[in-house]
């Protein structure tokens, strides 16, 4: 399977630019979704795309809060809940840009990052991958992929090999990304 990244940002939660999002919507953000969202950002060309947001967690702290706030308070918050679902992020992306194409949430446990980007070059068409941690690590890759030929050419191949997993910041650094399911490289034109 090969591809074309025509757009790619990383972030550990340094240099987040929300400015784009209203502040009120802002402030209901949580780190995961505001880390996602300024990467997001950073890949997005302004066309109707397809989807693909994939966390191991999602919006884990809030589902936390929202627990103790049964808990103690015998109820629970609408807004908090509506916030607190995998998808909320992406979902708040899609509505803020009226982007009307389908979008897929992925949640594979270790294996949450490999299967979304997975998920998202299966589409065949121009798609905005994003994928966003805040229990471990704060962590956001994005990417706008596509296959009309432009931008950095990338193949898909089956880890047959069984090769140890490195993480995907080996393949932004220049190298390739080995996860248990697939190696992806760069393509030399």
């Amino acid at each position: 399977m090969e591809f074309y990244i025509k757009k790619i940002s990383h972030s550990n939660g340094e240099n987040i630019d929300l400015s784009q999002i209203p502040m009120m919507m802002r402030r209901k953000l949580s780190p995961a979704g505001k880390i996602a969202l300024s990467t997001i950002l950073q890949c997005y060309d302004g066309d109707d795309v397809r989807l693909t947001y994939a966390s191991r967690y999602g919006e884990l702290e809030r589902v936390v809060k929202l627990i103790k706030q049964e808990h103690e308070e015998n109820e629970i918050s609408p807004i908090g809940f509506s916030f607190s679902v995998h998808n909320s992020t992406i979902g708040l992306f899609s509505l803020l840009n009226k982007i009307h194409s389908p979008y897929n949430s992925i949640s594979a446990g270790e294996n949450s990052f490999c299967s979304g980007l997975l998920d998202a070059a299966m589409n065949k068409v121009k798609t905005l991958f994003c994928y966003a941690e805040s229990v471990d690590r704060f962590e956001s890759i994005s990417m706008l992929i596509d296959y009309d030929g432009q931008g950095e050419h990338v193949r898909i191949i089956p880890n047959s090999q069984n090769l140890e997993p490195n993480n995907f910041t080996e393949f932004i650094k220049g190298g390739r990304y080995i996860c248990t399911l697939y190696i992806m490289e760069r393509v030399n034109d």
